[in-house]
């Protein structure tokens, strides 16, 4: 996986791992609030030193492996899709 940095108004920036395919960027972070994020929708994430405009369309909370912080995946569709 990837790092990447998820940036959305009225937040610090989150950092998490990234899968991309098509339109789509699963990101994966912790610590983060999830009914906070429900009321967010756009912000622009950093890969590889490349920034997108996203909007998130899901967010889900998930279990981590051997006790670890508990997490988030967060799907975020692309403003311009990948040629």
């Amino acid at each position: 996986m990837t790092q990447a940095t998820l940036t959305l108004d009225g937040i610090e920036p989150l950092h998490g791992t990234v899968e991309t395919g098509g339109d789509y960027i699963r990101f994966r972070t912790q610590g983060m609030d999830p009914d906070r994020l429900a009321r967010l929708t756009e912000g622009h994430i950093d890969i590889d030193g490349k920034s997108e405009k996203v909007m998130i369309k899901n967010v889900q909370s998930r279990s981590s492996e051997q006790g670890a912080e508990n997490g988030l995946e967060l799907t975020l569709q692309r403003f311009a899709p990948t040629p």
